[in-house]
């Protein structure tokens, strides 16, 4: 199934850094889960991407991939819940959760993301207890 909202590209494109620039807006804002150590929101372009690579370069390997469960919206606001997967750099380990993101976007691109995920399972995951 191909993607056909804003937020089913991003998620279809986890991992390949330019291919998600290139679907955002100058002043694209993402926020994560509250529980993470991420600033909330990350606010510009230039930050935005700067933290894909940060996930694609020293936490997880590029070469994810994404089980797009569920997809609803259109162009101006979509989400999706997905199975994430990748190889963790720092462990070896596969990692796989849950995550929904949702997206607002607008004539220049995506402007706001919002990605939640399931940290009890990605602590247990880290811990080596699943």
């Amino acid at each position: 199934m191909s993607p056909r909202t804003p937020a089913g590209r991003l998620v279809a494109a986890f991992g390949d850094v330019e291919r998600m620039a290139a679907l955002y807006a100058p002043n694209v804002e993402w926020s994560l889960s509250p529980s993470t150590p991420f600033p909330r929101p990350m606010k510009g372009r230039e930050t935005v991407i700067a933290f894909n690579r940060e996930v694609w370069t020293t936490h997880y390997r590029p070469d994810c991939t994404v089980e797009i469960l569920d997809e609803v919206g259109d162009e101006t606001a979509s989400a999706v819940r997905f199975i994430y997967r990748a190889h963790m750099n720092a462990t070896g380990w596969m990692y796989e959760n849950e995550y929904a993101v949702f997206v607002r976007s607008g004539p220049e691109g995506i402007a706001e993301v919002f990605e939640s995920l399931d940290t009890a399972r990605a602590g247990q995951i880290v811990r080596g207890e699943a």
